[in-house]
């Protein structure tokens, strides 16, 4: 409210001064409301490990391995583009880029398919952000490190030089794996330490839950609270085919939230088409498992010629999804989205994108509120077009051309400077005003021109490393 009026104020300066006032707080509330808007549009758009930890909405991803270790770097982003240019129809939030570890320590039976050494999801994952704009989660299986020196190297060139703000920490395949790099918890302490002195650094971590292992022992829900206190700001599963385990985990990790008087943090769904027996030994192998009512409905597909074994399989796990969603419902724990194909077959490959689209669906709708799906342009900085192209990550042949391009802005400049020169002598020699002042005017183009040669060779010469 305003102050009440000077007596010496007359009705009309009253009037002035409750207009000004008036005015002055629209103008202050408009701009708030803006700020705000935009900011939350921004954030929505790139901060993933925010969306991750909102438990007020639900998170979508989509799992993906990074190529096999000596795959060159032209054709992993050609990989990485044709797969972001199919998934630029689903509503991901982002991606998970995962970190494959030989997990024959846990298992001695033989591993379906050959076990091959991949690339550095970090570096992977930097091509999915430079090509689709969206960030991804990026596992990390820190015992396998070769040292908690080795660990912080590895996070400072994730953080810093691919920009990456969200990790998946993961544990040894089996406790009787010898390791050398730090724990899960050891990490987790390294990973917040990180981002103390330097807000810029700050990163953010989840961790994996296994509904099998509940429904063995009956204490992954005291693994995910330990986990919690360790800094894990949400978990994901492992691939789902019995709903029956993953309720029971729910249920029993929220009432052990309520009694602890703690918020439970968001759990993503993880979900895996199935259409060959190959496939599904492996699934087992990985240990998930299948029931054998699930395996006989999968494969009796095959004799009906209106479906399929992998068609049945997203049936299956769509079933599985509404199953969760109603037997966890009011429990309290917010819930999301991961579909990931752990097979090289086309058909496979293909049935996770129409899975994604029905299991995100069946999630919206199962919230009871309208909800619909908006595209939008990707905004892409210069230094992404850049690492987009290769110039920062690229094989040799794109480091000779980036350096043919410096070399070339490089002449350029030489030659603005020495034209440059040229124009300041003569308007040394000049007797007339008009003259000097049309040479102080070419060199000031010049200048300018310089200056901004100058700052294009400077990134140029950063990016190619020379």
């Amino acid at each position: 409210e305003p102050p009440p009026p000077a007596p010496s104020q007359t009705p009309r300066r009253q009037q002035q001064q409750q207009r000004r006032l008036r005015l002055a707080r629209t103008r202050t509330r408009t701009a708030s409301v803006f700020w705000r808007r935009r900011r939350r549009r921004i954030g929505s758009m790139e901060a993933l490990a925010d969306t991750l930890a909102d438990p007020a909405r639900p998170s979508f991803l989509f799992g993906v391995t990074p190529p096999r270790e000596g795959t060159s770097a032209g054709k992993c982003r050609e990989i990485c583009s044709k797969f972001v240019a199919r998934q630029r129809a689903l509503a991901t939030d982002g991606f998970i880029v995962y970190d494959i570890q030989d997990e024959s320590s846990r298992n001695n039976e033989k591993r379906p398919f050959p076990f091959r050494s991949l690339l550095d999801p970090s570096w992977y994952a930097g091509l999915f952000q430079a090509e689709s704009g969206k960030q991804c989660l990026v596992y990390k299986c820190t015992p396998n490190t070769e040292s908690e020196e080795h660990f912080m190297s590895w996070l400072e060139e994730a953080n810093r030089l691919h920009r990456h703000r969200a990790f998946n920490l993961v544990g040894a395949a089996s406790s009787s794996q010898e390791v050398k790099g730090p724990s899960v918890e050891e990490s987790a302490a390294l990973l917040r330490g990180y981002g103390k002195l330097d807000a810029s650094k700050r990163c953010r971590f989840g961790c994996v839950t296994i509904a099998e292992r509940h429904a063995q022992k009956h204490r992954e829900h005291d693994n995910m609270l330990r986990k919690i206190g360790w800094g894990a700001e949400w978990f994901v599963s492992q691939g789902i085919y019995d709903p029956d385990a993953m309720v029971e985990l729910i249920n029993d990790y929220a009432a052990l939230c309520r009694s602890r008087g703690i918020v439970p943090k968001k759990v993503l769904l993880t979900f895996v088409p199935c259409g060959r027996k190959k496939t599904l030994q492996f699934i087992k192998w990985l240990g998930m498992k299948i029931p054998q009512h699930a395996e006989e409905r999968i494969f009796r597909a095959a004799e009906d010629p209106t479906t399929s074994p992998v068609e049945m399989s997203c049936q299956l796990n769509r079933e599985n999804l509404i199953k969760i969603l109603e037997g966890t419902s009011g429990c309290g724990v917010p819930l999301g989205l991961n579909v990931e194909s752990v097979s090289g077959y086309r058909d496979e490959i293909d049935a996770t994108h129409q899975l994604f689209r029905d299991l995100q669906c069946i999630l919206l709708d199962h919230r009871g509120s309208p909800w619909m799906v908006r595209w939008y342009d990707v905004p892409r900085t210069i230094g992404e077009q850049h690492r987009a192209r290769g110039l920062s990550m690229g094989s040799d042949g794109d480091m000779v051309a980036a350096s043919e391009s410096q070399r070339q802005m490089l002449q350029e400049f030489q030659q603005m400077l020495a034209s440059a020169q040229a124009t300041v002598d003569s308007a040394r020699g000049a007797q007339s005003f008009q003259a000097g002042q049309a040479a102080l005017c070419a060199f000031g183009g010049a200048a300018v021109a310089s200056s901004v040669l100058l700052a294009g060779l400077f990134v140029g010469l950063k990016m190619g490393g020379k």
